[in-house]
């Protein structure tokens, strides 16, 4: 089913992250959640998270929350296929099946046996959104999910969020990334929606200078718009 949000308005004293949202996520699409710094797209997110993963499975991956996690990768990985509500149960063919392809998806297989305290933080990023794949859930929710990858790991995450059958919503800072890759986007400014719906409706140049308070520059690469800033 598609998520609809209606009048949603999350506010913290008197600022309003979110003022008003009304928007529709369409199921079985990438939507990307852009916009400035503090424009409320982590507050959707979690609003989300916090009004609908108590009627459907959903996978989350927050912002940065490594800490110190003294486990293997394979180790977190497979906390994606642990049920809660029971004690104990062997990993199924399924479970081992769908931790396999998690890893071999992040590229992290090769090692699979080290300890997850010994990884750099992009490492550690795939390794969690390897867990969360594991998972399985129709919905997939990451926030900044490419903040730690490099170019190259980026590119492939997105590539993987393409290809897998589920619905997933991304938080990004990386116009580009979103307009190259999002069946949907959302544009956010000052908590309120701006813009929404296929990359070719939500984002362009005059839309960006209004979300940004700066000037931008387009080209096309195939069938789609790239941004840079101007400056101006």
């Amino acid at each position: 089913m598609n998520l609809e949000l209606k009048n949603v308005t999350r506010a913290y004293g008197s600022f309003k992250a979110l003022d008003d949202v009304t928007v529709t996520i369409p199921e079985g699409k990438l939507t990307v959640i852009l916009g400035p710094n503090g424009c409320g797209k982590t507050t959707l997110l979690r609003h989300i998270v916090d009004s609908f993963s108590s009627k459907m499975p959903i996978a989350y991956v927050p912002q940065e929350t490594f800490g110190s996690l003294s486990m293997t990768v394979r180790d977190v990985v497979s906390l994606g296929r642990y049920d809660r509500t029971k004690f104990y149960v062997r990993e199924s063919e399924e479970d081992k099946r769908l931790i396999k392809e998690a890893m071999r998806d992040m590229e992290i297989d090769s090692f699979s046996d080290r300890n997850t305290d010994t990884l750099s933080s992009g490492e550690k990023q795939r390794v969690f959104i390897a867990r969360a794949l594991a998972q399985n859930a129709p919905w997939m929710l990451l926030d900044e999910p490419t903040a730690n990858l490099d170019v190259k790991h980026a590119d492939m995450l997105m590539s993987v969020l393409t290809g897998i059958k589920r619905s997933c919503i991304i938080v990004l800072h990386d116009i580009n990334l979103g307009s190259l890759y999002a069946d949907n986007i959302i544009l956010m400014k000052n908590g309120k929606i701006l813009s929404s719906g296929n990359p070719a409706e939500a984002v362009n140049c005059r839309l960006l200078e209004e979300a940004y308070d700066t000037g931008f520059v387009s080209a096309k690469i195939g069938d789609r718009e790239v941004y840079v800033s101007s400056g101006q």
